[in-house]
């Protein structure tokens, strides 16, 4: 999710059988196709945007998600880690800076629960590095740690926070213990 310029997409590659690679910028889906025409990779390019409803979930349906630089650009990053659950069936790995306890001061609702986030203003078109909205919501780490869980993915490890020029990001690996394993075999 979020090829960008399908550097990750060429990486990703050489371990896996089949890749499916989505964003929502079209110009982003071109340049993937493009570079990894250039190292003699195939994937699935498609322009997406992971907010959109109805969700094609037969175009994301994987074993394994690849999820770098993208929660932090969503409108609604629970109801898509949610939606996540419908689609991963074995695990994922996702990049995404948060906010701070202190940071997040604004609340909003979904299913019953308030979850705390910090506005973020994005640029829209404008910018290729922003989201394809006008804002975003960061949400507090230990939120997106329990909605993982919320979607299904009983296993979340938090491998790594760092702080970055644009505030704190973590390295999150989530997985579902009960999923099959990667040859295809049950647990």
């Amino acid at each position: 999710i979020g090829c960008f310029e399908g550097i990750h997409t060429i990486g990703l590659a050489h371990y896996a059988r089949r890749i499916t690679a989505v964003d929502a910028r079209i110009e982003n889906v071109v340049k993937t196709i493009v570079r990894c025409a250039f190292f003699g990779c195939t994937p699935r390019v498609l322009k997406c945007d992971v907010e959109a409803e109805p969700l094609p979930i037969e175009w994301l349906s994987s074993d394994v998600l690849h999820h770098v630089g993208v929660l932090y650009h969503l409108k609604d990053p629970v109801k898509h880690l949610l939606k996540l659950g419908q689609f991963i069936r074995i695990g994922l790995m996702l990049d995404t800076h948060y906010a701070l306890d202190h940071e997040a001061v604004e609340r909003f609702e979904l299913n019953g629960k308030t979850y705390r986030y910090k506005r973020f203003q994005e640029s829209g078109d404008a910018d290729p590095f922003s989201g394809v909205y006008d804002h975003a919501k960061w949400l507090r780490l230990e939120d997106v740690i329990a909605t993982l869980k919320d979607a299904g993915f009983s296993e979340v490890n938090v491998i790594e926070t760092r702080v970055e020029r644009n505030g704190p990001r973590a390295l999150i690996v989530a997985a579902r213990p009960d999923g099959p394993k990667p040859d295809g075999s049950e647990r």
